[in-house]
């Protein structure tokens, strides 16, 4: 398998050292660039074009978010993972709209951070995109915030179908689409129409956004984000049985929400 390529532009010496250990010892992963500023990792994304950019927003000459920017603009494939201890409501919105994938947040307790960190690394491979749960209560009072849905949410309510409401309400709750597959008895390329067309609705190019803009427009409530906490356990056994095979589904089901992906 080739292995998955990431660079650390990352300010703080222990933490650049220590994203670089944890990120090798998985045996998939190879760091192929170290910087320390947001000019000198933007010259290393250049030469090497990783799959994935870990980013500190709080580095010492650019802003983190302009950086984000600008590797998405001449990289448009690449991957950034946000590596912070900022968990302030502005900058997570910031970098979110500049075309961060993952936030992580470093202020994780310490037996959770390779795990959180290895997890929204690989969320981020996988296309998805993660949002540490130790910030997810800021991004929900953000969105109430703004929850100032008009006359025309009502008209655009009833432009979706009961089943792409059911998807949208599931990938909220953090589901993956062969998961939301499962649960609905469709498949997987029916769950992907679904997103593509409420995609479309919303006016987003991807689901945080679009999950983002259902909630403020009162398409999807905040309760939402937490449907997969409601699906029965038969039904969450079913859905890790039939992805693991023979795996252990009571340990799995037992360490519980790690994050939110959609």
């Amino acid at each position: 398998m080739k292995p998955i390529n990431v660079v650390i532009i990352e300010n703080e010496n222990i933490s650049r050292v220590g994203a670089a250990t944890i990120l090798s010892e998985t045996g998939k992963i190879q760091v192929c660039g170290l910087a320390k500023t947001g000019k000198e990792g933007i010259e290393i994304v250049d030469q090497q074009k990783p799959d994935i950019v870990v980013i500190n927003i709080d580095l010492p000459d650019i802003n983190g978010t302009d950086v984000i920017s600008l590797i998405k603009c001449k990289h448009t494939s690449i991957k950034i993972v946000v590596m912070t201890a900022n968990s302030s409501r502005d900058t997570i919105n910031a970098a979110i709209s500049n075309g961060a994938d993952c936030y992580y947040c470093k202020n994780n307790a310490r037996e959770e951070v390779g795990e959180r960190f290895i997890e929204a690394v690989m969320a981020a491979y996988n296309n998805e995109s993660w949002i540490d749960p130790t910030i997810n209560r800021i991004l929900i009072d953000n969105l109430r915030s703004n929850d100032t849905a008009d006359k025309n949410s009502l008209d655009l309510l009833s432009d979706f179908s009961n089943k792409e409401i059911t998807v949208l309400k599931l990938a909220a709750g953090g589901m993956k689409n062969n998961e939301i597959a499962n649960v609905m008895y469709v498949s997987e390329g029916t769950v992907r129409s679904y997103l593509h067309n409420s995609f479309i609705k919303l006016g987003v190019k991807d689901r945080l956004n679009a999950i983002r803009e259902a909630i403020r427009l009162g398409i999807l409530s905040f309760a939402d984000m937490k449907i997969e906490e409601e699906v029965t356990q038969e039904t969450h056994t079913r859905v890790k049985t039939n992805q693991n095979g023979q795996k252990d589904t009571a340990k799995t089901s037992n360490k519980g929400y790690k994050g939110w992906v959609a």
